[in-house]
């Protein structure tokens, strides 16, 4: 009888063969063959087409024997990738992916999904489903670029100076998956903008935004490192400009973007930027809130 599993929260991967998501598996795969985590792959057949009008040309046994063969196929991907079988878990529900994958997240250490965003047309735009889970999931969600390759930078962290809130630098140097590993913390000084006024800030002006935003990431990222002694020692970076933007092209620099998602009344939806970041950063996002 095999002995069962103690390991870290396992990590969840919505897969349902789509370029995207076998982006996914392979990602979480390489995290769960390296951390010796538990991986659980998920096939969601969503009933809001199931039971539509056109729900009768499909067969339910047909659906359940379709995902089950693919769930197989990805299971072996992710042993080929270097995960023991007795850590793989396989699973097919039906329902709403966004329902199915957040109740599923409530016991997992992460949630692993594609940007679903490949073309130029989409591009402008993270998938609903990711957007979705971002303001549902339970634990750490992470939006798996379409990027042929990614950086082999330091892990990045996007901390906003202006907020009292560490959560994803603590999220960082807390985690086991990150030991060892340099970590690089951005802050943006955002440019003011407006569609009536266009106010020019002269670079004297600039300049000492910057060094009040350093004065203010210094200080958290101080906080933090006092939490986490053993963490390595954090690397740091101010930039001036639109926060999109800047933390997009910081994120060809690192090879994972790390940043807070804050769920916003009454939409109950994540903020613009965490959106925007999720739709062009350039290496995988995680949002952590």
């Amino acid at each position: 009888m095999p002995k069962p599993y103690t390991g870290p929260p396992p990590i969840l991967v919505g897969y349902d063969a789509s370029d995207d998501a076998v982006r996914a598996l392979d990602y979480a795969a390489r995290i769960a063959a390296a951390s010796k985590t538990m991986l659980q792959l998920v096939y969601v057949a969503d009933d809001t087409v199931v039971n539509s009008a056109w729900g009768v040309v499909f067969d339910d046994s047909g659906v359940q024997a379709t995902a089950r063969r693919l769930l197989a196929e990805a299971a072996l991907a992710a042993h080929a990738l270097g995960v023991a079988k007795k850590r793989i878990r396989v699973k097919v529900a039906v329902g709403s992916p966004i329902g199915v994958l957040t109740q599923l997240s409530e016991n997992c250490s992460m949630v692993v999904v594609g940007r679903r965003a490949n073309t130029s047309y989409t591009r402008q735009f993270s998938g609903s489903t990711s957007v979705g889970l971002a303001a549902s999931v339970r634990c750490p969600l992470v939006v798996v670029a379409d990027a042929a390759e990614y950086p082999q930078g330091p892990v990045g962290v996007a901390l906003d100076a202006s907020e009292d809130d560490c959560a994803a630098l603590d999220w960082v140097l807390g985690n086991p998956l990150f030991a060892g590993k340099p970590v690089t913390v951005v802050s943006v000084c955002k440019a003011p903008q407006s569609r009536i006024f266009r106010s020019s800030l002269s670079p004297e002006q600039i300049e000492l935004a910057i060094q009040q935003t350093a004065a203010q990431q210094a200080t958290l990222v101080g906080r933090a490192a006092a939490r986490h002694p053993d963490a390595p020692r954090v690397s740091t970076e101010v930039r001036y400009g639109s926060p999109v933007d800047e933390l997009a092209s910081f994120s060809e620099t690192v090879s994972v973007l790390v940043i807070g998602a804050d769920v916003r009344f009454p939409t109950y939806a994540v903020g613009s930027v965490a959106r925007g970041v999720m739709t062009h950063a350039g290496c995988p996002v995680v949002l952590v809130k």
